[in-house]
């Protein structure tokens, strides 16, 4: 039985393109196989169907692509192509398992391309991570288990108790688990450095982070985002900020005379913003607040002291 863990709905879908590139299927019989609902299946269909797939139902909870097509003769796009390029990409930095696993669902789907249009490019990881240690992360996740984290940190090996996992998460090149700790307050772990977790049979309620994730641009984010920050952004560089957001809650408040414009946003780290900042220099100054500004033009003295 293929790990349900490990199947998204992305991998869910390739695995019934090329079930059904094969022959017919039945849904009871694939929803054993993949440890999910058969009504679960029956909206992944749906999806296939709406984007351009001929479905046909053969007989009840059977289904088979339309008389006379196949995935061989359908040529992926250009950006259909570049996204799984992507997604390999990914299942390549989580290890072996998720890479054979890929390699499984994908096979089929796509066909050599004399010529790529999209080159995507991911850092590369010098760090493993333990499928064991993935596997139970995932497992734990998905059932709301509290689990103990076996961590090396800077500088010692320590034991984190009583957590509660919500999310495996891509920042910056780095995969991270994000946990809650006994006092409410955001933990943060490389993968590659988590050496033992201990599952738990004790739960907790499920708790959604969505939300501050589709606004953290970093790590760097907590529970609270309640210091503010303004910042101008000089004539050079203001497109970009007109196009990407690129801290956390951003906002435009005023767009000036000269090009320049005044930018809020809010954060619970100066930390979460000020690798952007300093990326943006000399285009970019902090208006508000003054610890901030304080913090940045500190560093920007002991690094010229190195010259």
């Amino acid at each position: 039985m293929i790990k349900s863990a490990t199947l998204h709905k992305f991998t869910r879908i390739l695995y019934l393109l090329n079930k059904l590139d094969k022959g017919r299927i039945t849904l009871t019989q694939e929803a054993k196989e993949l440890g999910f609902s058969a009504r679960t299946l029956q909206r992944d269909l749906h999806e296939i169907e709406r984007a351009g797939f001929p479905l046909a139902e053969i007989s009840a909870g059977r289904y088979g692509f339309a008389e006379g097509f196949s995935l061989g003769r359908m040529p992926l796009s250009s950006r259909d192509e570049a996204l799984l390029a992507l997604t390999g990409q990914l299942a390549e930095s989580l290890g072996p398992n998720w890479q054979a696993s890929f390699r499984r669902l994908t096979e089929q789907a796509t066909r050599p391309s004399t010529q790529a249009v999209y080159f995507i490019k991911m850092p590369r990881m010098w760090h493993s991570i333990s499928p064991n240690i993935l596997e139970k992360l995932e497992q734990a996740i998905l059932k709301h288990q509290y689990i103990d984290v076996y961590y090396t940190s800077q500088t010692k090996l320590a034991w984190s108790r009583e957590l509660r996992p919500l999310k495996i998460t891509l920042f910056d090149g780095f995969w991270y688990l994000i946990a809650l700790n006994s006092w409410n307050a955001f933990m943060k772990f490389s993968l590659g450095r988590i050496e033992k977790v201990t599952v738990h049979t004790k739960t907790f309620m499920s708790i959604n982070i969505d939300e501050k994730l589709t606004q953290a641009p970093n790590i760097w984010f907590d529970m609270e985002q309640n210091l503010e920050i303004k910042l101008k952004i000089a004539k050079p560089i203001a497109s970009y900020f007109k196009e990407v957001e690129f801290f956390p809650y951003q906002q435009i408040e005023k767009e000036n005379k000269d090009g320049s414009l005044l930018v809020s946003c809010r954060t619970s780290n100066f930390m979460q913003v000020l690798p952007q900042i300093q990326r943006w220099l000399p285009y970019i100054q902090i208006v508000t607040p003054k610890e901030l500004a304080q913090i940045l033009h500190k560093q920007l003295v002991q690094y010229l002291k190195t010259f």
